[in-house]
């Protein structure tokens, strides 16, 4: 029995058939740029989850900021976007580092000479939420290393300038 409902498409001889690809190729050319077309156009939505602040580049300057949503920028290279956390609790480390449920002490940033000279073993934990975007993605380079080290400044000028007695029990 033969079946008569099967459509009837190119075989694949007839697929790489010269004159099959040259009456055919203009057309799948089009369709093909279409379908690229519309992938680059859907590739500008983007979304910021709750507590997050989008920051719209335009060739590489900041144009806007997103709120949480849904939103659509110009896509690629024309603008791109950043997105930044703004209600997560970053923190660092200062004196002993926490890997995997274990502290192990950093010496070299623990050890501080208090003002009657004196050596003290001192670690610092600090916590910080990131107030605006900008400044934390453009105007300072590397954000939490500047964070770590200016604490660890203030920490050592605080235990230089009082006395061992006064850092162990007076300033906890």
């Amino acid at each position: 029995m033969r079946r008569t409902n099967i459509p009837k498409g190119p075989s694949p001889t007839e697929f790489f058939d010269p004159e099959w690809m040259s009456s055919n190729l203009p057309r799948l050319l089009k369709w093909a740029g279409i379908g690229i077309l519309v992938l680059w156009i859907l590739s500008g939505f983007y979304m910021i989850g709750p507590g997050e602040r989008g920051l719209v580049l335009t060739f590489g300057r900041l144009t806007s900021q997103s709120d949480p949503g849904l939103h659509y920028r110009l896509p690629f290279p024309v603008q791109s976007h950043d997105i930044v956390d703004i209600s997560k609790v970053r923190s660092t480390e200062i004196g002993f580092r926490t890997e995997a449920g274990v502290v192990r002490p950093v010496l070299q940033e623990a050890q501080m000479l208090t003002g009657d000279e004196n050596i003290v073993e001192v670690q610092l934990f600090v916590q910080y939420l990131v107030q605006d975007p900008v400044e934390f993605l453009f105007y300072v380079r590397n954000a939490e290393e500047v964070l770590t080290t200016s604490a660890e400044i203030a920490l050592r000028s605080t235990v230089g300038q009082n006395t061992i007695d006064f850092t162990m029990t007076e300033d906890e």
